[in-house]
């Protein structure tokens, strides 16, 4: 049944219909019209105002990781648009949904190149998985129905809604019924496909499963747990991955590959003789940009998008949903149950114990400054199991990686597979705006934060009780540690210099303190997570202190090539 209303209310009503709770962002002169339609739903849709449109745009991405209903966000017209790129890559990457809603120049200043204007459908037509257009306000439902079937359909990510200046008041006849909420159906799952899958891993020496992304965000995490143990495979997993199968649990290796990866799980990803990979592909972060020499003979990928990158081994690709998969795999295994394969214990025998060793070592650290692995291990012992770890770019995020197990699926967010800096602090708010009940932190480099701590007073403002760790070592240390290995220790662009962050949050009415002595970690820790408001604890470690890696596989990837 149609209705006369604005564009704008339209709008605020289909995000009301989907499920939206919350529109984070940014106003500028062309959605004013729109942010005017929120006062009138401010009950149902809560309006944040934040300081940076990356911000905004992560918080919404990050709400689309935890929720599985889009995030959205609200950017001005051009310069605010471009803004929240960066947030869009790193959800395209990591197939995460959230809605754009960009303004734009009235209609009647189409193409003029006047001030503000961008074509928005173009630019963001490679980072989102559609971008639309709506021309009156009669097109909401039908744009607003395309947009989130893209959204939602295979694998989720972005999209973008570009609403020009005056089409926000104008009113036309709206049939509000029209809006349809559906992604597409995922493909069918084969049944061969499911029998040779299990077949592979039964007839293999030594079957490893490669989880990713798409168990988490499928809800399928318990069906993986069941799978993998009655069949004694062990589990190694992608950094979208970590958590689908509980790090403490006895099948798990841990997060593999490239920015976290441990050297258990990299060895058992080499001397794999077949590999499942569920809800994820073989991607360049996985095998350190394909240079991880594979051994498997037989590979398996399930994955809602079928993709399969150029440069990884050849493997059978499935199109499937992961908990589909999972499910009809599981009724022909019935009630089986194995143990864990002992050539499995004898293969990685030798990483453990070294990767063991480098913890330790890294723990026992004697500086006058604190070990940021102690800091990591202490936040580990001391919050909730069900904390959500958030991490920006960098090195500070091997730290949380090696030293806070994961329990369950999306307690640890992190762009990793776009790799951009800033996303963590917004995407710790965003946690703590979901559930408020649950603990949220953001392990941050001091790099990462300088290009977000402005929305510290978004957090004061709204009440957000995050805690923030900045692991401050003066330097873009990923960077610098390449200039020092590679270059022969000819460091430019590096090293900087950085404010008091625990003044800093003070002079933003946040708490502040000071971590810069390792004697004091148990003092100052416990001081900071008992504050009841948002904090910072500026964490000044010395700038060697480098958090167990795969060296070896790291500096490879930076090898010349022959």
């Amino acid at each position: 049944m149609q209705q006369e209303m604005t564009g704008a209310a339209a709008l605020a009503a289909a995000l009301i219909e989907m499920g939206a709770r919350r529109v984070y962002g940014i106003i500028g002169t062309s959605n004013l019209g729109f942010a005017d339609a929120l006062f009138d739903v401010r009950d149902r849709l809560r309006y944040i105002s934040c300081r940076h449109e990356q911000v905004a745009a992560s918080m919404a991405d990050a709400e689309g990781r935890l929720s599985g209903i889009p995030g959205v966000v609200l950017v001005h017209s051009g310069p605010g648009a471009l803004n929240a790129m960066i947030s869009a890559g790193n959800a395209y990457k990591d197939c995460s949904p959230f809605i754009i809603i960009s303004g734009a120049v009235k209609r009647k200043l189409a193409g003029s190149d006047g001030m503000l204007e961008l074509d928005h459908l173009r630019v963001f037509a490679p980072v989102c998985k559609g971008t639309y257009r709506v021309t009156s306000a009669s097109d909401v439902p039908e744009i607003f129905s395309r947009a989130y079937r893209a959204a939602m359909s295979g694998a989720r990510g972005p999209v973008l809604i570009e609403v020009p200046e005056d089409v926000w008041l104008e009113v036309g006849p709206v049939d509000l019924e029209a809006i349809e909420l559906a992604a597409e159906p995922s493909p069918r799952v084969d049944d061969s496909d499911v029998a040779g899958a299990v077949e592979m891993l039964k007839r293999a020496s030594l079957p490893l499963v490669l989880a990713g992304g798409g168990v988490a965000y499928s809800r399928s995490s318990e069906t993986l747990a069941r799978f993998v143990e009655a069949l004694g495979v062990p589990v190694a997993t992608t950094g979208n991955g970590r958590g689908v199968l509980p790090e403490t649990h006895p099948l798990a290796l841990g997060r593999a590959g490239f920015g976290g990866g441990n050297l258990v799980a990299d060895r058992a990803l080499e001397r794999a003789d077949a590999l499942l990979c569920l809800g994820c592909g073989i991607s360049d972060m996985t095998t350190y940009e394909f240079t991880l020499p594979l051994g498997m003979t037989e590979i398996t990928c399930v994955d809602i998008s079928g993709h399969l990158a150029p440069q990884a081994p050849p493997a059978r690709v499935v199109a499937a949903d992961v908990g589909s998969f999972l499910e009809r795999a599981l009724s022909l295994l019935a009630d089986e149950e194995s143990p864990p394969r002992r050539t499995w214990d004898e293969a990685l025998s030798e990483p453990r114990a070294t990767w063991e060793a480098m913890c330790q070592a890294s723990l026992d650290r004697d500086t006058e400054q604190p070990p940021g692995a102690r800091v990591a291990r202490w936040l580990s012992v001391n919050l909730p199991e069900d904390t959500i770890v958030s991490v920006g770019a960098g090195t500070h995020l091997l730290f949380a990686m090696d030293f806070i197990p994961c329990r369950a699926p999306l307690t640890f967010l992190s762009t990793v597979n776009f790799g951009s800096m800033g996303f963590g602090f917004a995407a710790c708010m965003a946690s703590k705006v979901l559930y408020p009940e649950r603990s949220a932190i953001a392990v941050l480099g001091d790099g990462d934060f300088m290009m977000t701590l402005q929305d510290l007073e978004t957090c004061v403002r709204e009440g957000f009780a995050v805690k923030v760790f900045v692991i401050n070592d003066r330097q873009y240390r990923v960077l610098n540690i390449r200039q020092m290995l590679s270059f022969g220790g000819r460091v430019i662009g590096t090293e900087h210099g950085n404010p008091d962050f625990a003044a800093l949050a003070r002079s933003f009415g946040a708490a502040g303190y000071t971590l810069d002595r390792a004697e004091r970690i148990e003092e100052v820790l416990s001081s900071a997570v008992a504050e009841e408001g948002p904090v910072v604890v500026d964490v000044i470690i010395d700038p060697a202190d480098l958090p167990p890696l795969n060296l070896e596989a790291t500096l490879r990837m930076s090898a010349p090539a022959t």
